[in-house]
């Protein structure tokens, strides 16, 4: 009996794995950002920089993500004073953050950051 209940068990335990259901990165930024956005690819078209369309005021802050385009996955998720925000090169983005008000020479307001090295493999 204890044979038959043992070998139900193992039966059970190598239930076939189920198949993940493949995130479409487009639908993501549309639930993180919002519709009608625009995407740029890096240059071996492995990630996504998806970008909101500009504001209807000048001063209101635009978001971007940046979406690993095999695993969906959202890497990086910023807002920014309307500047710009580009492919650098294929693993890194610049954007330019200007400030709500403006410190004396102050000018430090491009930035940039680089894909995770783990994420760059893919």
């Amino acid at each position: 009996m204890s044979r038959i209940i043992l070998l139900a068990f193992i039966l059970v335990s190598c239930n076939a794995a189920k198949p993940q259901a493949t995130i479409n990165p487009q639908q993501l930024a549309e639930v993180v950002l919002g519709k009608g956005l625009q995407e740029f690819y890096n240059e071996s078209q492995t990630h996504i920089l998806f970008v909101q369309q500009a504001a209807a005021y000048p001063n209101q802050p635009i978001k971007f993500l940046i979406i690993e385009k095999a695993s969906g996955k959202a890497l990086f998720e910023k807002s920014f004073r309307p500047g710009y925000v580009k492919w650098l090169n294929n693993n890194t983005i610049e954007y330019e953050d200007l400030p709500g008000i403006a410190r004396q020479n102050e000018g430090n307001y491009i930035k940039t950051w680089t894909i995770p090295p783990a994420a760059q493999a893919h």
